[in-house]
């Protein structure tokens, strides 16, 4: 099973999201900050992380978190507005995020698409 990274600077959608996702059976590792979410890397292994932020904030993340994982294979998932242009969201592929997931986006939505990257 994956081990996931839950970057989320919102407590309640933060915990909310962890919990779902262990009761799916993941390994879950919370993070309500950026440095809290680099600190992870230091003694876990990471294979997929959800951030849950603003995009700019998600894409600089994603960028500082792929720098972190110094190359291991990590997937990134970004939560973002409806409103986001396909423009943008290709800015953000180039800065490292994998998968954008429209809001709102519960839990069980995103554990669908953790359990396709299994197939």
């Amino acid at each position: 099973m994956f081990r996931v990274l839950v970057l989320d600077g919102y407590d309640e959608t933060r915990e909310t999201s962890a919990r779902e996702l262990r009761d799916a059976g993941y390994d879950v590792i919370a993070a309500a900050e950026e440095e809290e979410a680099v600190r992870a890397f230091d003694g876990e292994h990471v294979d997929v992380v959800l951030l849950d932020l603003p995009t700019e904030e998600a894409e600089e993340a994603a960028a500082v978190l792929r720098k972190s994982a110094r190359g291991k294979a990590l997937v990134v998932f970004a939560i973002v507005d409806p409103s986001h242009s396909r423009r943008r969201r290709d800015e953000g592929h180039a800065r490292g995020v994998d998968y954008f997931l429209l809001r709102p986006c519960p839990p069980k939505e995103i554990i669908k698409h953790l359990r396709r990257l299994r197939r």
